[in-house]
């Protein structure tokens, strides 16, 4: 074979591994975020290295035993949501430095309605890969902002206005899918998900119960 083609092999092939690379990067720290949100242990354990180790101010430590930690932590508070963007991943080798902007919402149910702890920050990460796998080495967080705010419960509210809303009531069918920690969440069934979804008349009132909505915040 040509020298001049070996060589361009070479270069694609060490391309497609790069490529390949990031992108396994990419969905550990979104399984994360899904593991985190499911309540999810064995998924969540999954994007560390079992001698991985993180520091999230709160909890400095094993990586596993911040998973023990964190998880029936996170089982107490009413939903979280994880939303990751600005991934950026320097690989050298067999290790891999990221840095990921969150966004997280926890939100906590009290006897007035709801409290939302909306914080954003940046994961700063070393990957590495072993027998083939990258996983979370190392992690420690960076925050940047937070807002406390305090809310209702909009989803109920707005189903019983929807109930009531003239002239047959069926606005009581916007039934979207609830998230739920794991195993009940919609996430793990998969491609069994085709199995819940069903048809279903419009609301005849579909803006009606945010004006009703606008009355009680």
């Amino acid at each position: 074979m040509p020298d001049a083609l070996t060589s361009r092999l070479d270069r694609l092939e060490a391309e497609l591994t790069s490529l390949k690379d990031r992108e396994a990067i990419r969905d550990v720290i979104h399984r994360y975020c899904r593991a985190a949100d499911r309540c999810d242990l064995e998924g969540f354990k999954a994007c560390y290295w079992p001698d991985g180790f993180d520091d999230h101010g709160f909890f400095g430590g094993n990586a596993w035993a911040f998973c023990d930690y964190v998880i029936p932590v996170l089982k107490k508070i009413d939903r979280s949501i994880h939303a990751i963007t600005n991934t950026i991943i320097d690989i050298e080798g067999d290790r891999a430095f990221c840095e990921s902007q969150w966004s997280v919402v926890h939100r906590l149910r009290e006897d007035d309605g709801l409290l939302d702890y909306w914080h954003q920050g940046r994961y700063i990460d070393i990957f590495e890969k072993r027998n083939g796998e990258w996983r979370i080495f190392l992690r420690t967080i960076v925050s940047d902002t937070d807002r406390l705010l305090k809310t209702k419960d909009i989803r109920e509210i707005m189903a019983a206005a929807a109930a009531q809303s003239p002239p047959t009531g069926r606005g009581a069918e916007n039934v979207a899918l609830a998230g739920a920690r794991a195993p009940q969440d919609p996430v793990y069934l998969g491609f069994g998900i085709a199995d819940v979804v069903k048809e279903r008349p419009g609301m005849p009132d579909l803006w009606g119960p945010y004006h009703v909505l606008s009355k009680i915040l």
